[in-house]
């Protein structure tokens, strides 16, 4: 039996999508029955709890022989992270996959890639038999962009001139079944990227193109976007490691793509414009 977590978020659910359709078994935890709802209709087991329990992450453990970690970023990231790595080596997992980024290295010194940086170590010397997945800037990032592409023609992210390899997590969603469901992936280490390395100027031309009217990339100032971020509630801690991510891109910290998605998959990775094509209705 499989356990992944995070699967009500958008990768997590992806993930779900696959086992189903392969007819894997699998275990989902989530906080609530609603949130389980969909996932139970896909064929899914749901366990109710939280990472942040304890008590809750062992019952979901338990009878699992691998595991997908995925976390949305937060402050408590790394505990509880490191602790569901101990979990897992307690109940006997024997693959725990784990959701990090490319980005993640000990240079970075953004927030999260360093909690990212510090859980691959613990795993990595937790004894259990591991898998990193650590793909590049999602291209669903973009739909938070939506209502001001179709409003304004407008991307608005604080980029400068630094590049992205925008990567859509329908492969990352991809490469992570496989890694559950073929041998000979344990002990390695995945970085996943899209074919392409672009400025934020480069995907407001893809977006122009695909969508047929223009779309210009407005690249407003670190302290500016961070009000936006505050305005709409996001806490301190939260605004601070965005606008640091936003930092590293800008000086130069995502600067190549790799093979990888293809070489697992047997077919080149998506495009931005393949993404925008299949998303036009948001766009639009």
């Amino acid at each position: 039996m499989i356990l992944v977590t995070g699967a009500s978020g958008k990768t997590g659910t992806e993930v779900a999508r696959r086992l189903s359709a392969a007819g894997t078994p699998f275990r989902v935890l989530v906080r609530s029955a609603e949130k389980g709802a969909p996932l139970a209709a896909m064929g899914a087991e749901v366990a109710l709890g939280d990472l942040a329990d304890e008590a809750s992450a062992r019952q979901a453990l338990d009878g699992i022989s691998k595991a997908v970690l995925i976390m949305p970023n937060g402050e408590q990231q790394q505990a509880m992270e490191t602790r569901f790595t101990d979990l897992s080596v307690e109940a006997g997992v024997r693959q725990l996959v784990y959701l990090s980024s490319i980005e993640s290295v000990p240079e970075n010194k953004n927030p999260i890639t360093q909690m990212h940086v510090a859980v691959q170590n613990h795993i990595r010397q937790s004894g259990i038999g591991w898998t990193m997945i650590r793909p590049s800037f999602f291209m669903q990032m973009f739909m938070s962009s939506a209502p001001a592409i179709r409003e304004r023609g407008e991307l608005v992210m604080p980029t400068g001139q630094g590049t992205v390899a925008t990567t859509d997590l329908r492969d990352v969603a991809e490469v992570i079944e496989l890694v559950l469901t073929a041998d000979g992936h344990t002990g390695k280490s995945y970085d996943l990227t899209g074919p392409e390395l672009l400025t934020l100027a480069d995907c407001a031309a893809r977006f122009t193109k695909v969508l047929g009217r223009e779309v210009r990339h407005v690249d407003p100032p670190l302290e500016a976007f961070a009000e936006r971020l505050r305005a709409v509630g996001l806490p301190e801690w939260r605004v601070n490691a965005v606008c640091k991510e936003f930092e590293a891109i800008q000086r130069g910290i995502i600067d190549h793509t790799t093979p990888t998605v293809a070489e697992l998959l047997g077919r080149p990775p998506r495009s931005l414009e393949d993404f925008i094509t299949d998303h036009i209705d948001l766009f639009r």
